[in-house]
């Protein structure tokens, strides 16, 4: 099966090539290298279809031999005497730049890499001004000759109009093989060879073949052999090849300056990054002096929130006496309790975030002090400092410190503090609404049996128990908001000690998170050891297989 394209340029160069292209990523996803668009181009070039032509006169059987050649009969099958037909498998091709030559599809996809070039007999007064854009192009240039039609002279006047350079490339084909005796078809072979010595200097291979009939596919595979090593030879595809390689080798050579800098930075001393570390502990030692302070203020705030809870939690007891209060009071204290969490929650998130503000500041101001030591000690620059990535952590951090919260609220035991204190008032509550209902209900009775005054006096019982209730009520309320603020007195110091924890652990972590910016830049500009070694191995390795094909290449 004739072959083309990728498949003509050898594996072990494309292998290599491939390679070193992939091997930009291994030394660096944020590495530039100058070559590396000049290996992916040429690498897309040697993966290109090349091209075969075929030329001659009009009827001499140029479609049937590119028939022949396929090993399917489609191109005899369209008229080219009016136009250029260029058949490829390609999907989606970029149309042709020329507005008379014709896109075709063979319907074989093991021809590829391979585009058959029909064009218009060589009579033609527009041939020649057509042809020059693609014969000189060619990879295989085919010059079909009819053994009926004989020598034709106007065939080698254009032969002689080309550049010598293209002779390597040209196979005379004689069609039509069939319709002459042995004989006279040697004859014509010796006839076109002189004829080809004497125009060209050279004499062209030679194949007679029958690409149909009876004798069909006679000298075919002779003729399919020789164009393959046409293509193998072609010099369109040695200049694939030594673009390939030098552009490789180009690469290789950027690739190796980088990785020998990088070796040469993992051998310096590394007490330029011990410096850095010095400092990020003189910031932590300043930051675990303000510690305290800070847990103050979260304990003040929480004990400013107290008041609110002793009122929030007055208020649900109603301003009025009534059976539906007194049936709902055991429900509100989780919901009182939910309410305070939330709102002590939300008040260390908003203060840990002011703080978050400062802890960015102090970094900000870092890094803009190391940053034109880093560029004077390791001759590059670090950048901008990545707030946003410092931010994103953070925010993680702040949440984790609100939820914190919870536990010495809940160790302090506000819920059962509130449950106590509503569960008694129920009982009050229930105690006086009995009252005032048995008192109506017996004035209720000494009515119905004529005794007004003593029905009344009872009425009058039931309304003072109802008004006292409610100035009991709301002495309750007063005494509740005060009980609460008495109860919740040593809150402070239940926050001051549940927050201490995870309030350093967030500055820790935060630190953290600052120095590994440092080791990630070391890492960028020095590497480990660990990691350089295997790199520069496997440098080694693709040069020494680069050596090898330009060796083979002569390059």
């Amino acid at each position: 099966m004739l072959t083309g394209g990728k498949n003509v340029i050898p594996h072990a160069v494309r292998d290599v090539a491939d390679a070193a292209a992939a091997f930009s990523a291994r030394i660096g996803p944020d590495r530039h290298f100058d070559s590396q668009k000049d290996v992916e181009e040429a690498l897309e070039e040697c993966c290109t279809p090349q091209n075969v032509t075929v030329i001659g006169l009009t009827g001499s059987g140029k479609s049937s031999t590119l028939d022949a050649l396929a090993g399917e009969y489609f191109c005899s099958r369209v008229s080219s005497e009016a136009t250029l037909i260029r058949w490829q498998y390609k999907p989606n091709p970029a149309p042709h730049t020329h507005e008379w030559v014709e896109d075709r599809f063979y319907p074989s996809d093991s021809l590829l890499n391979l585009e058959f070039w029909d064009t218009i007999g060589l009579e033609q007064p527009a041939a020649p001004q057509r042809l020059k854009h693609i014969v000189p192009k060619s990879d295989a240039v085919l010059v079909v000759i009819s053994a009926k039609e004989g020598n034709e002279p106007a065939i080698w006047e254009y032969l002689k109009t080309l550049e010598e350079r293209l002779h390597s490339r040209m196979v005379l084909v004689i069609t039509h093989a069939e319709l002459l005796p042995f004989e006279q078809l040697q004859a014509l072979k010796e006839e076109m060879r002189s004829v080809s010595r004497e125009h060209l200097g050279v004499q062209l291979p030679l194949y007679p073949i029958t690409p149909a009939g009876e004798r069909a596919g006679e000298g075919v595979e002779a003729l399919r052999t020789c164009v393959q090593e046409v293509l193998k030879r072609s010099p369109l595809t040695d200049r694939r090849v030594e673009r390939l390689l030098l552009a490789t080798d180009r690469l290789l050579e950027e690739q190796g300056k980088v990785l020998n800098e990088l070796h040469r930075l993992s051998k310096l001393d590394s007490g330029f990054l011990t410096s850095i570390d010095r400092e990020i502990d003189r910031i932590q030692l300043q930051m675990e002096e303000e510690m305290p302070a800070r847990l103050k203020a979260y304990a003040q705030y929480v004990q400013d929130c107290v008041p609110r809870l002793g009122k929030k939690s007055a208020r649900q007891l109603g301003r009025f006496l009534s059976i539906r209060r007194t049936m709902i009071l055991h429900k509100l204290p989780p919901v009182i309790d939910e309410w305070f969490y939330e709102l002590v929650k939300s008040g260390i998130e908003e203060r840990h975030a002011y703080y978050n503000k400062e802890f960015l500041n102090i970094c900000q101001t870092h890094w803009n002090h190391v940053r034109p030591r880093v560029r004077e000690q390791w001759d590059c620059d670090i950048g901008e400092f990545p707030a946003a990535r410092l931010q994103a952590d953070l925010e993680v951090y702040k949440e984790r410190l609100g939820r914190s919260v919870y536990m010495p609220l809940k160790d302090f035991g506000i819920k059962p503090c509130l449950s106590k204190l509503f569960l008694d008032q129920e009982d009050v509550m229930r105690t006086e609404l009995k009252l005032m209902l048995v008192m109506v209900i017996l004035g209720a009775l000494l009515g119905s049996f004529g005794e007004h005054g003593a029905g009344f006096a009872c009425l009058g019982v039931a309304l003072v128990l109802w008004l006292g209730s409610n100035l009991g009520l709301a002495w309750m309320q007063y005494r509740l908001s005060k009980q609460i603020v008495s109860a919740a007195s040593e809150m402070s110091i239940a926050i001051d000690c549940g927050l201490r924890t995870p309030l350093y652990e967030a500055m820790i972590s935060g630190l953290s998170d600052y120095r590994k910016l440092y080791a990630d830049i070391r890492g960028q500009v020095a590497g480990g050891v660990e990691h350089l070694t295997p790199l520069l191995n496997a440098r080694y390795d693709l040069f020494y297989k680069l050596t090898v094909q330009k060796h083979r290449f002569r390059i």
